[in-house]
C-alpha cells in the first residue's frame, strides 16, 4: 500500500536524538477488563507531553528553507513546532483558537514561539495561519496535512513493533488524521492483517463523519474533553484518503466515557492523560467483545490536561 509517505523508520533515525523513546507498557487493569493483553504506548511521557513532537521535528529537521514558520494548533502541535524550532535555534508564530486551554498556550510560549489567538476552533486558526503564510511567503507546518509530519507520527508504529511484533489491534484517536495515518501506514506495511481502529468523541468526529459521507464535511463540533482531537479538517487534506483506506473500523465515545478513563487512568494506572488519550482507552473498552484474547496496543497520545479540568473531574 503506497501513499508516498517517507519511510517512518528513516524518520525515526532523523529525530531519535530529540525525542523520548516512550514505553509500551502492559496494563493489568485494562487487560483484565477487556479479556485481552493491553499495552499502552505512553506518548504522554513524550517531549512537550504529546506525540505531536515527532511529526513537527521530522518536518523542521527536514526543512531546507530559512523562511519564517507559522503553524496552527489547539495546543499540542503548536508546542511541538515551537520545541522543534527551538532545537534549530529558531522560533515561529503559532495560531490557536480563542478557547485554547491556558496550559497549552503556555506550553507553546515556553519554547520561544509567539501565540496568536484566532477563531472559534482549530480550523479557523488553521485557515488564518495558511492565509498569513501565503500572503507573506512563510512556511506553514500543518498538524496533519503534510507527508513529513505523517511520517514522523509513524515513528510510533516503528517503536511498537520493535517492542512487540505480536500486536493484533491498535486503537488510535482521530482528529485531523495525521497520527493514525502515519502509524497505520507503517504497521500495515509490515503486518497487513493488523487491525486499526479510529476513535473519536461523539461531540467532535469530523474525520469519521467525513469518511461516512465520502468527502470532507466540516460539521459543527460540540465541546469535548478531547480538545486535542476536536475541530475541522482542512479541505483537500491528504489524510482523508489515507484514513479512508487504512482504518478498519471506528468507535465513538461519550463525554462520560472519556471522563471516566481520565479518572481511572490516574487512580488505578497512576498516569496522567488528556481527553484525546482517554478516547482511545474508552473505545477499546467499548469494543472489548469484538477483540477478545488479542494483543492490543492503545496509543496514549498525550498528557496535557489542565489542573482545573482534572480537579473538576476528580
Amino acid at each position: 500500500m503506497n501513499f508516498d509517505i517517507p519511510c517512518s523508520a528513516e524518520s525515526l533515525d532523523r529525530i531519535r536524538k530529540y525525542i523520548n523513546r516512550t514505553p509500551l507498557s502492559y496494563s493489568e487493569r485494562l487487560s483484565h477488563e477487556c479479556g485481552s493483553k493491553i499495552y499502552l504506548k505512553l506518548e504522554n511521557l513524550q517531549k512537550t507531553g504529546s506525540f505531536k513532537v515527532r511529526g513537527a521535528l521530522n518536518k523542521v529537521v527536514n526543512m531546507s528553507s530559512d523562511r519564517p514558520v507559522v503553524a496552527a494548533s489547539s495546543g499540542n502541535h503548536g508546542a511541538a513546532v515551537s520545541y522543534a524550532l527551538n532545537k534549530k535555534q529558531n522560533k515561529g508564530k503559532i495560531y490557536v483558537p480563542n478557547n485554547v486551554k491556558d496550559l497549552k498556550a503556555e506550553n507553546i510560549r515556553s519554547y520561544g514561539s509567539e501565540v496568536i489567538k484566532f477563531g472559534d476552533d482549530c480550523l479557523d486558526a488553521e485557515n488564518e495561519a495558511i492565509r498569513v503564510s501565503k500572503k507573506n511567503n512563510y512556511t506553514f507546518i500543518s498538524p496533519y496535512n503534510d507527508l513529513d509530519v505523517i511520517s514522523g507520527q509513524g515513528t510510533i508504529g516503528v517503536e511498537i513493533l520493535e517492542e512487540n511484533d505480536n500486536i493484533d489491534v491498535v486503537f488510535i484517536t482521530v482528529g485531523g488524521g495525521g497520527l493514525i495515518s502515519g502509524i497505520s501506514h507503517y504497521l500495515k506495511s509490515k503486518k497487513p492483517k493488523i487491525k486499526v481502529i479510529g476513535c473519536s468523541p461523539e461531540n467532535s468526529s469530523i474525520m469519521i463523519n467525513s469518511i461516512k459521507h465520502g468527502k470532507i464535511v466540516n460539521s459543527k463540533s460540540k465541546d469535548t474533553l478531547s480538545d486535542g482531537s476536536a475541530g475541522g479538517v482542512e479541505e483537500g487534506s491528504i489524510t482523508f484518503d489515507l484514513c479512508n483506506n487504512l482504518i478498519d473500523d471506528f468507535c465513538l465515545v461519550s463525554e462520560y466515557e472519556i471522563a471516566k478513563q481520565i479518572k481511572d487512568s490516574l487512580n488505578y494506572d497512576k498516569i496522567v492523560i488528556e481527553g484525546s488519550a482517554a478516547v482511545a482507552i474508552a473505545s477499546a473498552l467499548k469494543m472489548k467483545e469484538k477483540f477478545k484474547n488479542k494483543n492490543i496496543a492503545i496509543i496514549i497520545c498525550g498528557g496535557n490536561i489542565g489542573s482545573e479540568t482534572l480537579k473538576s473531574l476528580l
